[in-house]
């Protein structure tokens, strides 16, 4: 996803990367598993489909951009703090 879509899903106030039915643990499983497959990808493909938040990026980036939108937009509107 670019910057766009993550402020905008922010904005809305949906999770960024989606909602995950497994567990924290779970998700950190398959987090790791996906991290270090390319290192074996010659032996065993091993492909991740799980959705889960551990992206290793920094989000507070796209809670930043959200904030300095919707401030823009509440003084283009002529609304006062």
């Amino acid at each position: 996803m670019d910057m766009r879509e993550m402020v905008d899903k922010v904005k809305k106030g949906e999770p960024l990367y989606g909602v995950s039915t497994l567990s924290p643990h779970m998700q950190g499983v398959a987090a790791r598993n996906s991290r270090y497959s390319g290192v074996f990808l010659h032996m065993v493909p091993w492909f991740n489909f799980v959705n889960h938040d551990q992206h290793g990026v920094d989000t507070s980036k796209y809670f930043q951009q959200a904030e300095r939108e919707l401030e823009a937009e509440r003084v283009a509107n002529g609304q006062n703090a």
